[in-house]
């Protein structure tokens, strides 16, 4: 594709014209020499609840590292007049249908995902409509076996517009469901926070945080602490139950510091690691922009699971949210966990969508998956009935069991798994 394609639609709320373009990201995008990659550079600014990866420059860092797929990046305009009013970037990804429980044989499939999940608008619902729309189209026509949303809000413009215009046939598949998300809405001070908590809660907190000795949380934002805290992190994914049950968390390879250095540049990465007597035992990979602080990854050493680390280090970076260049969201992401619940204030629903479309192969790939998912809810639902959904859990995380109330519930999980 050399050139922009342009599709004139009509939007089913107002009736006013929407003209959407399909783009190439080519060199004079990636060059910052095309006036698309302007008008993405505005609407990225303007959209308040836009977040860091739908960044332009953090998605062309990402894309310097994408693997060859059959597919190709294209970024989907809608414009009124002369002016951009929405913009998404469609990613090419490949997955196997085991990564969404498929059994017992799994298939290659090659779809796109929306970059940060989302498409970048300025007021236009409109606008916002016409990119899904046309997104859905460009999906059908190009034999794509998917489009990914991951961790959908269900309250987000995004989901309400394409409650509106998902045409019949089409097959949403959510392999992890829908759950609460966890936020905290941050306050101007900590006590004003930590306020709500009881006072035996903080004395719980204060204890577990006894235990370990001398502690240290560390924040990473420049680009000069990006190979170190890969370096850290990496040693510690290594260690724990997210790597063994859902394979490597952090890479540390030239893809992740790749999109890491470009966070760092723009002023929007911050992580963190935490350490008990000099030692790095957990991290958090973050990032924040718009007012919100993101919660990416969340990894730490399992040996020190039975005292809380990661609920520990919660702690200290909720203060340091608050006191240091003070976030006014904290976003825990898709996926809940009883710690989301005990630190959130506010909730929503989400979940992971997977868009298949109403082809012959798109209804085969829905059929199995459907099948699969149906099969491993029997089977979860058989170990709840015996009891046993405490220890199960406990064995595919450790490969052990345990009888202890503190290393039944280890906190916290990963965000994104």
């Amino acid at each position: 594709m050399t050139s922009a394609q342009t599709t004139a639609m009509a939007n089913p709320r107002n009736g006013m014209g929407q003209v959407c373009h399909i783009h190439p990201i080519d060199a004079g995008v990636q060059n910052h020499i095309s006036q698309i990659y302007w008008d993405w550079m505005r609407l990225y600014a303007a959209d308040v609840t836009a977040c860091p990866l739908q960044h332009p420059d953090v998605v062309l860092a990402d894309l310097a590292h994408l693997r060859t797929t059959p597919l190709v990046p294209l970024l989907i305009t809608a414009q009124e007049a002369t002016t951009t009013q929405a913009i998404t970037a469609l990613i090419p990804k490949s997955v196997s249908t085991r990564r969404l429980g498929a059994f017992p044989f799994g298939q290659q499939l090659h779809g796109w995902r929306l970059a940060g999940n989302g498409v970048l608008s300025d007021s236009s619902s409109g606008a916002l409509t016409a990119v899904v729309q046309q997104t859905l189209k460009q999906v059908v026509s190009t034999g794509a076996a998917f489009l990914l949303m991951e961790d959908l809000d269900v309250e987000s413009t995004l989901a309400q517009a394409l409650n509106e215009v998902l045409p019949q046939g089409w097959t949403r598949f959510h392999h992890a469901g829908i759950q609460p998300r966890r936020r905290i809405h941050l306050p101007t001070k900590t006590d004003d926070y930590w306020s709500k908590f009881s006072s035996k809660t903080r004395q719980t907190f204060r204890r577990k945080l006894k235990k370990f000795g001398s502690t240290r949380l560390e924040c990473l934002r420049d680009v000069g602490d990006v190979p170190r805290f890969l370096e850290v992190a990496h040693r510690i994914s290594l260690q724990t139950w997210q790597t063994r049950q859902f394979g490597l968390r952090i890479r540390n390879d030239a893809a992740e510091l790749a999109q890491y250095t470009k966070l760092a540049e723009l002023g929007l990465l911050r992580c963190y690691l935490w350490f008990v007597e000099d030692q790095a035992v957990a991290f958090t990979v973050g990032n924040q922009d718009h007012g919100c602080f993101h919660y990416e990854e969340v990894g730490y050493l399992s040996e020190y699971a039975k005292h809380s680390p990661g609920q520990m280090m919660l702690i200290q970076m909720i203060d340091d949210l608050i006191q240091h260049d003070p976030a006014e969201w904290f976003d825990f992401g898709g996926g809940d966990a009883d710690y989301k619940e005990l630190f959130a204030n506010h909730t929503s629903q989400s979940g992971t969508v997977w868009l298949l479309p109403p082809t012959l192969s798109g209804r085969a790939t829905a059929a199995h998956l459907q099948w699969c998912q149906w099969g491993r809810k029997t089977v979860r639902k058989a170990i709840e009935h015996g009891g046993l959904t405490t220890r199960f859990r406990q064995w595919v995380r450790y490969g052990r069991t345990t009888t202890t109330a503190s290393e039944a519930n280890p906190q916290p999980e990963t965000t994104h798994q």
